[in-house]
């Protein structure tokens, strides 16, 4: 979120921050479902679902993924027709994945029986470097599950009065339920937040700590960790 603070320019696409979060309720049928329907055999392998849009956006899974029981076909979010931003009249859910695999407008589903592959997951959506070796003909290994995160619902950079305050935030990991939130505030030790419910596995966690503020300049760090207990690094990987 904060790539070019890190690493000291900025990764190319929109500049998400913190603005690219979100909790829905999706209603729809199983892809496996729809799979089996169309006569889906034992010989396959990958499943590529493409979307309408313009840039015609596909993204494979593994036949596993695809047949899990909460990859869905949704038809409705919170109980109401898909908006057109969110992907009606049919998106692809794959929860716990990369955003970018849950395709919006659905309009094709490509079954193989050898590797799948698109520019989304040779080319962008990819962590290359020397830590990550190339993975077929991408350009590292492809972005799938996604690990532990949290934030801090505070403007950047924030003020607040000096005194008793709330932090607040949310958290999430694709893995698993959240068990753990944990704060940080300059070079204390890391004290545990509270969570509050509801907390679904596969939905953000909203957690919250108290802080007497003093009078400064400080640092917030927050970290969590998830039921497999997959923690959140303390630096940037």
């Amino acid at each position: 979120m904060f790539f070019a603070e890190h690493f000291g320019r900025e990764a190319k696409g929109t500049q998400w921050r913190t603005g690219a979060m979100g909790t829905a309720e999706w209603t729809g049928v199983r892809l496996r479902d729809v799979l089996e329907r169309a006569g889906l055999t034992t010989d396959a392998r990958d499943v590529m679902p493409e979307g309408l849009d313009e840039l015609r956006i596909a993204r494979p899974m593994p036949l596993a993924k695809a047949k899990a029981s909460d990859t869905i076909v949704a038809l409705t979010m919170n109980g109401q027709v898909l908006p057109a931003d969110h992907g009606y009249p049919a998106r692809v859910v794959v929860p716990g994945w990369i955003g970018t695999a849950s395709i919006k407008w659905l309009g094709r589903i490509q079954v193989s029986e050898e590797p799948l592959h698109s520019y989304w997951n040779t080319h962008d959506y990819v962590l290359a470097g020397p830590d990550y070796p190339a993975v077929g003909p991408a350009d590292g290994v492809p972005i799938t599950t996604m690990p532990p995160t949290s934030v801090i619902e505070l403007d950047w950079p924030a003020t607040v009065q000096a005194g008793e305050q709330t932090l607040r935030g949310r958290a999430y990991s694709g893995e698993d339920r959240v068990t753990r939130v944990e704060v940080r505030i300059d070079d204390a030790d890391w004290q545990q937040a509270r969570l509050l419910e509801p907390n679904i596995a596969g939905a953000w966690v909203r957690w919250e700590t108290g802080w007497q503020a003093q009078p400064g300049e400080h640092e917030i760090r927050v970290r969590a960790t998830d039921a497999k207990s997959h923690s959140q690094p303390d630096t940037v990987p």
